[in-house]
C-alpha cells in the first residue's frame, strides 16, 4: 500500500467515466474522445486533461489510440474477468464489477472469474441476480482504494471469487488485506446500489440519446 490518498473523482471526470460506460456498453467499441465531447458537453482540450487524470488514476483504462476501453469497472477488451451481458460479451476489472454491473443493469447472463484458489469461478445471473451460490467475494475496505495510486493496478486485482469465505479470509490475511467477504447475494445487493448512478434509468443507452440528454443541459464549467 502506498501513502499517496487517491482524491475523489471531480465532477466533470464523474461525468466523462460515466457516459464512458454507457457508451461502451452501448456500442461494444473503444470511445473516442470526440464522442465524450458530444456525450458531456464539456470542451475538448478539458476531456482530454480529465482523461489523463483518470487514466492515471485507473479509473479509465485506454487503447495505444488514446480510445477508452474500459471505465467504471467495464472493458470491452480482453481483461480479468469476462462477462456475458444479455448475450454480449464484455469483460471488468474486478469480482466486485462483476455484481455492480449485472445488478445495476438487471442483466442475465454468465460470468467467468478466475479465483485466486487457482480454478475458474462461473456465476449465472438473472434478471441482475446471480443464480448459483456456491463461492463467495472478498472485497477490500474502501480504505485500500482512497490510499493507492491506481485503482486499477492496486485495488481490483484484490477483489476475487472464493470457493467459501475460510478460503477468503485466509487469502486476505496472509497478503495482509483488510475488507469483507460477501454472500454473492451481499454483492450483488451492495454492487447494484453502488452502480446505480452509473447506470441511470435507462440500461442500454446508445450515443444518440446521450448526447441529446446533454444538449437540452447548459454546458459542464470548465
Amino acid at each position: 500500500m502506498t501513502a499517496k490518498i487517491l482524491e475523489p473523482p471531480s465532477d466533470g471526470q464523474a461525468l466523462i467515466r460515466t457516459a464512458a460506460f454507457r457508451l461502451l456498453l452501448a456500442q461494444d467499441d473503444a470511445v473516442s474522445v470526440g464522442e465524450l465531447v458530444s456525450a458531456t458537453g464539456i470542451k475538448r482540450e478539458k476531456v482530454a486533461e480529465h482523461l489523463e487524470e483518470l487514466d492515471r488514476a485507473g479509473r479509465i483504462r485506454r487503447d495505444r489510440a488514446g480510445h477508452v476501453v474500459g471505465s467504471a469497472g467495464l472493458s470491452v477488451t480482453n481483461d480479468r474477468h469476462e462477462i456475458e451481458l444479455d448475450g454480449r460479451r464484455f469483460w471488468t476489472w474486478c469480482g466486485y464489477d462483476i455484481f455492480g454491473i449485472f445488478g445495476a443493469l438487471e442483466a442475465s447472463g454468465r460470468a467467468l472469474s478466475p479465483s485466486p484458489e487457482g480454478r475458474m469461478m462461473e456465476l449465472r445471473f438473472e434478471r441482475g441476480r446471480p443464480v448459483n451460490g456456491d463461492a463467495v467475494l472478498f472485497r477490500p475496505d474502501d480504505e485500500l482504494m482512497s490510499c493507492c495510486e491506481n485503482v486499477y493496478e492496486e485495488w481490483c486485482p484484490n477483489s476475487n471469487l472464493f470457493s467459501d469465505a475460510e478460503k477468503a479470509r485466509k487469502w486476505a490475511g496472509e497478503r495482509g488485506i483488510q475488507g469483507r467477504v460477501l454472500t454473492l447475494t451481499e454483492a450483488s445487493k451492495l454492487g447494484a446500489k453502488e452502480w446505480a448512478d452509473v447506470v441511470s434509468a435507462s440500461h442500454y443507452v446508445h450515443r444518440r440519446s446521450i448526447s441529446e440528454e446533454r444538449a437540452n443541459e447548459p454546458s459542464v464549467p470548465t
